[in-house]
């Protein structure tokens, strides 16, 4: 049974189910207008819910997450691992080569290329335990970092895929997330539990892309104005949104095996390029010989970080951990529905072990070999740049220099920036968001008051009015738009990722996460040509998750469809840029990226009840015992 609704509208024909598209679109117009009315008091509540979930559900996320993998070890093993996904015989849709490309372009490439960089560096200068910038805290993060990059990601969208793709291509159901629960509720998965899980999964998907096209949008228009000169703000970051957006929408229109297929091949070898010239360019021999302790850092670090929750760490320690670890589970958790869903897509025809052996260690191979090329290079260069006695020796041989920056001027009592005349201190509205506004104030003992004589404190990131917690909005009088004092100091990487570097008009703080991966590229030869192709790699990271997750939301919107209509694809593509750039504008951006880790919550859930409904599928299957309805659609 599979209720959708055809009609032709304006000249384009649609296809949706009558209450998971309409419900979901609702939902995020909603939260899109609500996020832009009110960002102050979204922030707060989603800080809120992010700090409730890391204290009480940290346990949860780590139990799963590990429970995944050891679950999908155990299917590739078992005796399920020779059933084909599709019909007996089939063959598989997508050549391997290709299948390896879109896994890895609509998964986690974008996130690679903007944090393949500033992770490492993060987990060196401030580690969960231990003295940082040291080589022993340089080894730690590295295996930090594989550790949330590579097997248990991997395994989450693994089962989500295996199970969208199991009950969508070997047992006929509609491609769709409720037709994994057939096993246990029956034709109930056509009512409200059904429609429920669905639109959870459209909300989760959008949501999700949404803050990684802000992302994106920040790294590439870094990557201009490295290049280019292009300045850095909000508005170029809109326009950078518009233009990607209609690129996805093209690739979208184009259809699976020409746009996403295309665009995902020619990424794959650029990245590879990009990845290969940093271990020709850059200390070949310490990337080789760090590749190899990196992965024995990872296996013998695996048990002991699959199962720690914090409970017997320091507070730092498990605040440390809340906000990467269990960070990081949230996250990928909400986006399992989008990259689950797109790898079920495209592996129809695949036997059970050949799937899993391919979406478990391709790409976290892939994950080894980049966060080593790009974390242990700026490694090297911090390492070196910090430890040498003899700075020119190490420029002249490595090129490897600190370089000069305009850095904000911060008070010592408030850690606030200053006017450039010095006179005023210059507070945001909101931390941590898009567009801040710059609110003029002074310390007046104890206390905050602006230059309208209001008093002010800061509540979860946001400057609200004193006592009543009211997020502060400021009149025209007291909004501070010029530029800040500075001072010029010479900064390595790793300073550069930690100090308050300014953009060249000094009217704003730089973005340097962002931006880390083409200062480090600044030390190499060519380093203008890198930066250029990896603004192009973003470019079309972006471009591939876009229209990917658009094909994802049209599929469970329209009730499982394997080939949505023209009309759905247009709506979810433009609704997604409209969704980045309108939250981007008003500052809900990390409003929205805590909404979809607190989405994850209960889908992680959901994710589990997939699991166990594999479990039963499979045994019923290969008992014997399937359904007379089950093998009539199997048939079909």
């Amino acid at each position: 049974m599979n209720r959708t609704v055809r009609k032709r509208v304006f000249g384009v024909e649609i296809e949706a189910h009558p209450i998971v598209f309409p419900a979901a679109a609702i939902l995020i117009i909603a939260f899109v207008a609500a996020a832009a009315w009110a960002p102050g008091r979204a922030l707060m509540l989603f800080g809120w819910l992010q700090d409730e979930i890391a204290t009480r559900f940290a346990w949860l996320y780590v139990v799963a997450m590990t429970g995944f993998l050891v679950f999908a070890v155990y299917l590739c093993l078992s005796r399920f691992g020779k059933i084909r996904l599709g019909p007996d015989g089939v063959e598989p849709e997508f050549s391997t080569i290709t299948w390896f490309s879109m896994l890895f372009s609509a998964g986690m490439g974008i996130g690679m290329l903007f944090f393949g960089v500033a992770e490492p560096m993060w987990h060196y200068l401030a580690p969960p335990t231990g003295e940082g910038e040291t080589l022993e805290a340089a080894r730690n993060a590295m295996g930090i970092t594989l550790f949330h990059w590579c097997l248990h990601p991997w395994s989450l969208y693994a089962l989500v895929a295996l199970a969208l793709a199991y009950f969508g291509f070997r047992r006929g159901l509609p491609l769709s997330f409720r037709s994994v629960f057939y096993p246990l509720i029956g034709d109930r998965i056509h009512g409200w539990i059904g429609n429920g899980i669905d639109i959870m999964a459209v909300l989760a998907t959008l949501f999700g892309l949404a803050t990684s096209l802000g992302l994106g949008a920040k790294q590439v228009n870094a990557g201009l104005n490295y290049v280019f000169g292009l300045p850095q703000g909000t508005g170029i970051q809109i326009i950078l949104i518009a233009c990607i957006t209609a690129m996805a929408v093209a690739s979208l229109v184009s259809g699976l095996h020409v746009g996403i297929r295309r665009l995902s091949e020619a990424n794959m070898c650029m990245a590879g390029a990009l990845l290969l010239f940093l271990f020709v360019a850059g200390p070949t021999r310490y990337l080789l010989d760090a590749l190899v302790a990196n992965v024995g850092t990872y296996f013998q670090r695996l048990p002991q970080n699959s199962f720690r929750t914090g409970v017997y760490d320091s507070r730092s320690t498990a605040d440390w951990l809340g906000s990467w670890t269990v960070f990081y589970w949230g996250w990928w958790i909400a986006w399992s529905p989008f990259v689950g869903m797109f790898i079920a897509r495209v592996s129809k025809g695949r036997t059970i072990r050949e799937f899993l052996i391919g979406v478990l260690l391709v790409p976290s191979t892939v994950a080894t070999l980049w966060m080593t090329g790009f974390g242990n290079t700026a490694l090297h260069q911090e390492v070196y740049t910090q430890v040498s006695e003899n700075p020119a020796a190490v420029e002249a041989a490595f090129g490897y220099a600190p370089h000069e920056y305009e850095v904000q001027v911060l008070d010592d009592a408030t850690k606030l920036p200053q006017t450039e005349d010095g006179r005023w201190l210059v507070g945001p509205n909101a931390t941590a968001v898009a567009t801040p506004v710059g609110v003029l104030m002074e310390q007046n003992g104890d206390r905050l008051v602006t230059s309208s004589g209001d008093e002010v404190e800061y509540h979860r990131g946001v400057l609200v009015h004193r006592g009543t917690k009211r997020p502060y909005w400021p009149d025209e009088e007291c909004r501070y738009e010029g530029a800040y004092r500075s001072k010029t100091a010479e900064l390595t990487l790793g300073e550069y990722l930690t100090e308050p570097v300014l953009t060249d008009d000094r009217t704003s703080r730089m973005d340097t996460t962002a931006t880390a991966m083409f200062v480090m590229l600044k030390a190499y030869p060519l380093s203008t040509l890198t930066a250029l192709i990896g603004t192009l790699s973003v470019v079309l990271f972006f471009v591939t998750s876009s229209d990917s997750a658009s094909m994802v939301a049209d599929i469970i919107a329209s009730g499982g469809s394997h080939d949505p209509t023209t009309g759905t694809r247009l709506f979810w593509g433009i609704l997604e840029g409209v969704l980045a750039a309108v939250l981007l504008v008003a500052g809900g951006l990390k409003a929205l990226q805590t909404g979809s880790i607190t989405i994850g919550l209960p889908f992680c859930l959901i994710v589990i009840g997939m699991c166990f409904s594999l479990y039963v599928g499979l045994k019923r299957e290969f008992d014997g015992k399937l359904l007379a309805a089950d093998k009539s659609r199997a048939s079909d």
